[in-house]
C-alpha cells in the first residue's frame, strides 16, 4: 500500500497535466480537478472538493471566513479562521464544533469532509451530534453569509440520513465518481446507492452543501 501511494505521490505532475486539465460542472460554473500530492487529491473526492472550495476562498477575500477542519492548510496559505478539535497548528481553534462561539459572525464558512466525524468517530458516539453542530455553524453566519461543506456519503449514515431526509440546509447537490479520475453531478437516489471504499478508495458519491442567501442560483 505504501508502495503504492509513493508512486502516486510521484505522479502528480503527470495527474496535475492530464486530469488537472479536465474537469466538471457544478452549478453552471466549469472547475478543474483539484491535482496535488498531499493525500493525491487527484484519487478521491479531493479533486472536486478543494476546487470548490478554493474558488470561494477566492471570491470572499477582505471577508471574514472559518474554516472546520484544518484541510485548506495543505494548499493555500490564504487567509481565514481554522477551527478543529483534535489537530494542533499554528492558529488552528481547538474547540468543539458544536459548542464554538465566534467573536464576530463569518461571512463565508467552508468545511470538507470533515462534519460527518461529528459524533460518529468520538467515544460515546452520538447520533444527533451532527445536526446540533449544522446548526450551531449556520448561527454562526453572518447577514448573507454562505456556508459551504461536504458530506461522503456511505461513510457515516446517520449524517448522511439526516441530510437527505430533512431541510437542514437549503442546497444539496450530489455527486458520484464514475471512473478513476472522473466525477459528474447525479441524482440523489443514485448517489445514495454508492459504497463508501468500493470501486474506488475512499468516497465514491458525495454530497455538496450549500446554505445561505443566493444559493438557490448561480454564483
Amino acid at each position: 500500500m505504501m508502495l503504492i501511494l509513493g508512486v502516486q505521490v510521484l505522479l502528480t505532475p503527470f495527474y496535475a497535466l492530464t486530469m488537472g486539465k479536465k474537469g466538471f460542472v457544478f452549478r453552471g460554473k466549469n472547475y478543474h480537478y483539484f491535482c496535488h500530492w498531499y493525500n493525491t487529491t487527484f484519487d478521491n473526492e479531493r479533486a472536486v472538493e478543494v476546487a470548490i472550495a478554493l474558488n470561494l476562498l477566492s471570491e470572499a477575500k477582505e471577508k471574514r471566513v472559518l474554516e472546520i477542519g484544518n484541510v485548506l492548510s495543505h494548499y493555500t496559505n490564504m487567509k481565514r479562521d481554522v477551527l478543529d478539535k483534535y489537530e494542533k497548528g499554528a492558529g488552528v481553534i481547538q474547540q468543539d464544533v458544536v459548542n464554538f462561539t465566534p467573536s464576530a459572525k463569518y461571512d463565508l464558512i467552508i468545511s470538507i469532509s470533515t462534519l460527518e466525524h461529528v459524533g460518529f468517530d468520538e467515544e460515546p458516539k452520538d447520533p444527533e451530534k451532527f445536526a446540533a453542530a449544522i446548526k450551531n455553524v449556520q448561527s454562526m453566519l453572518a447577514p448573507g453569509g454562505r456556508l459551504f461543506f461536504t458530506i461522503p456519503i456511505a461513510y457515516n449514515p446517520d449524517a448522511v440520513t439526516t441530510l437527505s431526509e430533512n431541510t437542514l440546509v437549503e442546497n444539496q447537490y450530489y455527486f458520484q465518481r464514475i471512473s478513476k479520475g472522473k466525477w459528474e453531478e447525479t441524482t440523489k437516489e443514485c448517489a445514495l446507492s454508492h459504497a463508501f471504499n468500493t470501486p474506488y478508495t475512499f468516497a465514491n458519491a458525495i454530497i455538496i452543501c450549500l446554505d445561505g442567501e443566493g444559493d438557490s442560483g448561480q454564483s
